[in-house]
């Protein structure tokens, strides 16, 4: 199916993000012929309510065979045979010549038994393929301008894909430029519509691939031309760097992607450079953040055990300050008041120190619920220097990185090996 006439486009629905659309559109005015005659639209018009167009056109059965009964099969096999496209519309020019034939219609088709889908059209075609000449305009939207040629369709196919829609047609507003590029009066358009909740569906991608449509080539050069622009806008702009690397990297705060954008312009770093030295610089932040709540949570984990320790020790105290009591009321002396005093003392020792503790934990517990605020903390120079020497030895982009002369050299070194590290 899949030729240079074949173009996909997939958007979301206006104002209902949760529908997206897949949109297959061959151009088939190249490809194959279609004959045109006039109609009987000047009587016809005037006697139907519906409006006929003033051209009778004959497509090449051709189209049928190789364009249409494929994507059927191809529908088949992804979803399962009883997923087939239902036949809505069809008008089949059967006959001698294009001057000697008769048409018939879905309902005729019905009539002779025939199954109103694209399978049973298939089975239909071949067996008569010596007298089918092709198939005609079978109905006419005025109000849209178009001449449908063909139309099938099949909704709830699965989970996720609400409907799919074949039409063949012809657009009257489009007539200027088939006559002007093809120099034909009418150019056939095939459109295959997919109607989805999901845009990536695994049943979307799988008829794709079933259609000869490489959606992994198509997403592959998206993803490339998105990039080539964003990177094409960063280098003439450092505003457009500035604002792409705040979305892109949201822990670098204001002074970070200053001083990032000072050491770029400066060294005239291109935006590969730039996006390496934030992703580094990112994830040295992320690294510390990590680090400290592991930092927090041991230390919280040892006073824990000395909380437990203390009050341990504190109820053996209270045990024995409750028996010396009982021994000073029976038999009172000098070493037993001593003693007990002494055990008093103590008591309010570990009093004090388990309310130290306590405090203690609930500084580390805000830490280890709250962690540092990595996007209030601003990067040092020699980090951001670092970086930049980083990213061009990564990215082997031999240039000298030229910087503050207040930054020490020994500082680059160290921040050096722990975004290495990293």
């Amino acid at each position: 199916m899949v030729d240079e006439h074949t173009s996909l486009t997939m958007f979301n629905r206006e104002g209902n993000k949760q529908k997206s659309y897949c949109v297959i559109r061959k151009d088939l005015a190249k490809n194959y012929e279609i004959e045109v005659d006039a109609s009987e639209a000047p009587i016809l018009n005037k006697i139907m309510n519906d409006p006929e167009p003033y051209e009778s056109s004959l497509a090449e059965p051709k189209i049928l065979e190789q364009e249409v009964f494929p994507i059927n099969d191809a529908i088949k096999n992804v979803f399962g045979n009883e997923e087939e496209l239902g036949l809505n519309s069809i008008k089949l020019a059967i006959g001698g010549s294009p001057s000697d034939y008769v048409t018939v219609g879905i309902n005729d088709l019905i009539k002779y038994n025939v199954a109103p889908t694209l399978t049973g059209l298939m089975d239909f075609v071949n067996e008569n393929d010596e007298s089918i000449l092709g198939f005609l305009d079978c109905e006419y939207i005025s109000e849209e301008g178009n001449v449908i040629y063909l139309s099938c369709g099949k909704k709830d196919v699965s989970k996720n894909i609400r409907s799919i829609k074949l039409k063949i047609l012809a657009s009257m507003q489009q007539r200027g430029f088939f006559l002007q590029e093809e120099h034909k009066y009418y150019g056939l358009q095939l459109y295959l519509i997919i109607e989805t909740l999901k845009p990536n569906d695994d049943k979307l991608l799988e008829l794709l691939k079933e259609l000869g449509i490489d959606w992994e080539l198509i997403f592959f050069r998206r993803r490339l031309a998105i990039h080539d622009w964003t990177e094409i806008e960063c280098d003439k702009n450092p505003e457009n760097l500035k604002k792409y690397l705040r979305t892109k990297y949201n822990n670098l705060n204001y002074f970070d992607l200053n001083n990032i954008l000072r050491v770029v312009v400066k060294n005239e770093l291109p935006f590969i450079v730039a996006d390496k030295m934030a992703s580094l610089l990112f994830k040295m932040k992320a690294e510390r953040t990590l680090q400290y709540k592991i930092e927090a949570e041991q230390q919280y984990d040892i006073e824990f055990n000395r909380k437990a320790q203390i009050e341990e020790q504190r109820a053996d105290l209270i045990d024995r300050i409750n028996s010396l009591r009982r021994q000073k009321q029976l038999d009172p002396n000098n070493e037993m008041i001593a003693d007990l005093k002494a055990s008093r003392d103590r008591k309010n020792d570990l009093d004090n120190e388990k309310r130290r503790v306590i405090e203690k934990l609930r500084t580390l517990r805000e830490k280890i619920d709250n962690p540092e605020d990595v996007y209030s903390v601003s990067l040092k120079k020699a980090e951001i220097a670092a970086s930049a020497k980083l990213a061009c030895a990564y990215l082997g982009i031999a240039q000298e990185i030229k910087f503050d002369r207040d930054i020490s050299v020994a500082e680059i070194l160290k921040y050096q090996e722990e975004l290495t590290n990293i």
